[in-house]
């Protein structure tokens, strides 16, 4: 039998921090999902945000705005297939960085809210909160 106190190692500072560290890994993956779980656009369309997704639709943004991208063009949404001019390839490329940028800047935001707080944050409602602040952050059209 080992004479070592285990209730020293594991102070109740230490609990609080593990905690508080886990309520932040929890807000990255939160954010994290919801930038790659898709985006409704209007028409019922909805598009897919994968890291994949977001790098595709990004450089067929670049090919229309250097003209070498002419549309219609086909494209494979959650929704199904479709035709999209390049227009509404632009305005899908812009939806989606719009979305992404709420998402970091959502748990950017929620971030500073959680340092602020004393504790281990487990009142703290994380999904609510981070919907709460993406909501907020919705750009003006």
């Amino acid at each position: 039998m080992s004479n070592i106190d285990l209730s020293q190692l594991i102070t109740p500072e230490t609990k609080v921090a593990r905690r508080r560290a886990e309520k932040f890994a929890e807000l990255a993956d939160l954010r994290w999902k919801r930038e790659i779980g898709g985006l409704d656009l209007e028409e019922g369309l909805r598009v897919n945000t994968s890291r994949e997704s977001q790098a595709q639709i990004a450089a067929s943004v670049q090919s229309i705005q250097s003209g070498l991208l002419k549309g219609p063009v086909d494209w494979k949404l959650e929704t199904g297939w479709s035709k999209l001019t390049t227009d509404q390839i632009l305005l899908m490329g812009r939806a989606v960085m719009h979305h992404v940028q709420r998402c970091f800047a959502a748990e950017r935001q929620l971030a500073a809210r959680m340092e602020e707080c004393a504790g281990d944050l487990s009142d703290l409602d994380l999904p609510t909160a981070f919907d709460e602040a993406y909501e907020v952050l919705k750009p003006a059209d």
